[in-house]
C-alpha cells in the first residue's frame, strides 16, 4: 500500500509539470503540494526525513507562489 502512495505522489509531481507546461501555474502548484503531502506520508514510513524537509520547503515555495499570483491578478 505504502508503495502505492509513492507511485501516486510521483504522477501526482509529474501532472504538475504538464500543467506548468502548459502555463496553468495555479493547477501546477496544487499538483506539487497535493504530491508533496504523498511524499511526507511515505517518507514517514520510511523514515527519509531529509526528503521530508525538502517537501515541505517544496510545499511553502509553492503557497507562496500561489499567494504572489492571485495578488498579482
Amino acid at each position: 500500500m505504502i508503495e502505492i502512495l509513492g507511485w501516486l505522489s510521483t504522477v501526482l509531481v509529474l501532472i504538475g509539470y504538464i500543467f506548468n507546461a502548459k502555463s496553468r501555474y495555479i493547477l501546477a502548484m496544487i499538483a506539487w503540494i497535493i504530491g508533496d503531502i504523498g511524499w511526507i506520508t511515505y517518507d514517514l514510513f520510511i523514515d527519509n526525513f531529509s526528503h521530508m524537509a525538502l517537501s515541505l520547503v517544496i510545499i511553502s515555495i509553492n503557497i507562496y507562489g500561489i499567494i504572489n499570483l492571485k495578488k498579482y491578478k
